[in-house]
């Protein structure tokens, strides 16, 4: 009598933040802030938004939750003119009112070109998926707009369940809801603190998705591109400083 093959180890969850890694505001914030409708006195560099964005992003002071939409509308125009006044451009109530409206439009955002693919070959490999991410409930419009919605296992979003990242709890539910330990999960995302330093605090395996090298220091596992990322999230751990072009 012949025995059954032994089964191979389970293949890692993956878990993925969203902005940035998998879906794009267009134009993006630092060309948002930068265009021509602000003035051609009041548009400052793309640089220079980028820069002070960074800088805000750095000091806590990206926009939280909202459920309200009118003080949702409010707490981001506040955002975005001080991202204005601090890249010395065009820092007027209605120029950052302009810009707010843009980045809570759902319709505003595009999957990346890479995102869908990727996802749909971890699925059809068998890794079980999650999304994790510090953002209001209307992100599940823009996952809808962007054929996302069906190819996770599980979302967990910040507003919803009252956690963020990088506190460790959010991360561990994600895994409690894929019915995997930490040790057995990927998750993949564009910042070094909120992400990659989140996830390893919570004890999964973390990659930086450098889209934009923003970080061309960083020692630990990075891709600059989700192309041919289903092969190096088969085994565990991800090598450090590997680079997927």
């Amino acid at each position: 009598m012949t025995s059954a093959p032994t089964p191979g180890p389970a293949l890692p969850a993956v878990l993925f933040d969203a902005a940035d890694t998998l879906v794009e505001l267009v134009p993006a914030i630092p060309e948002l802030l930068s265009t021509a409708w602000l003035g051609r006195d009041g548009a400052p560099d793309t640089t220079a938004v980028r820069q002070a964005l960074w800088a805000i992003g750095s000091e806590g002071d990206w926009p939280d939750d909202e459920p309200d939409p009118e003080r949702r509308l409010a707490m981001w125009s506040r955002f975005c003119r001080e991202a204005l006044r601090r890249a010395g451009g065009n820092a007027s109530a209605e120029a950052a009112e302009h810009a707010a409206r843009h980045i809570l439009d759902p319709a505003r955002y595009r999957a990346y070109p890479d995102a869908v693919p990727c996802l749909r070959a971890l699925r059809a490999a068998g890794h079980p998926l999650a999304l994790v991410s510090n953002f209001d409930r209307w992100l599940r419009d823009i996952l809808d707009g962007t054929g996302l919605t069906g190819l996770f296992d599980t979302v967990v979003i910040s507003s919803e369940v009252g956690l963020e990242k990088p506190g460790p709890e959010i991360f561990v539910l994600a895994c409690e809801r894929l019915g995997r330990p930490p040790g057995e999960c990927v998750f993949v995302g564009d910042s070094v603190v909120i992400d990659v330093e989140g996830a390893q605090r919570a004890g999964l395996h973390p990659v930086l998705l450098d889209r934009y090298a923003r970080f061309p220091g960083f020692t630990g596992p990075r891709v600059t591109t989700l192309d041919g990322f289903a092969a190096l999230a088969t085994h565990l751990p991800i090598p450090a400083g590997r680079t997927a072009q």
